[in-house]
C-alpha cells in the first residue's frame, strides 16, 4: 500500500522540464557529437519545442542543417518525448 503513494509522487516528476541551461549544454553536445564543431551555449536557445542557434557562419548553418534529424536524435535518445522537435537559425 505505502509502495503505490510513492509511485505517485514520483510519478509528478516526470513532466518536469529542464533548466534553460542544462538544455542549452545538451544541444552543444549533441551538435559536437554529430558535426565535431563546438558551439557557445550562449548561441543556443529554447523556445517551446524548437532549438534556436544564433550564429553567422554560414558554414556552420549549413552543417547543422544537413544533419539535423542526426541532431534531434540525439536529443530524443536523452529527452524521450520531452525533446525539440526542431532546429531553426
Amino acid at each position: 500500500m505505502g509502495w503505490e503513494n510513492i509511485g505517485g509522487f514520483l510519478d509528478r516528476f516526470k513532466s518536469f522540464k529542464p533548466p534553460k541551461k542544462f538544455m542549452q549544454d545538451e544541444a552543444v553536445e549533441a551538435i559536437n557529437r554529430v558535426i565535431g564543431v563546438s558551439v557557445s551555449p550562449d548561441d543556443i536557445e529554447k523556445r517551446g519545442a524548437v532549438i534556436y542557434v544564433k550564429t553567422k557562419n554560414q558554414a556552420l548553418k549549413s552543417q547543422i542543417f544537413m544533419n539535423k534529424e542526426k541532431i534531434l536524435s540525439e536529443f530524443s535518445k536523452k529527452f524521450g518525448s520531452n525533446c525539440p522537435k526542431e532546429i531553426r537559425f
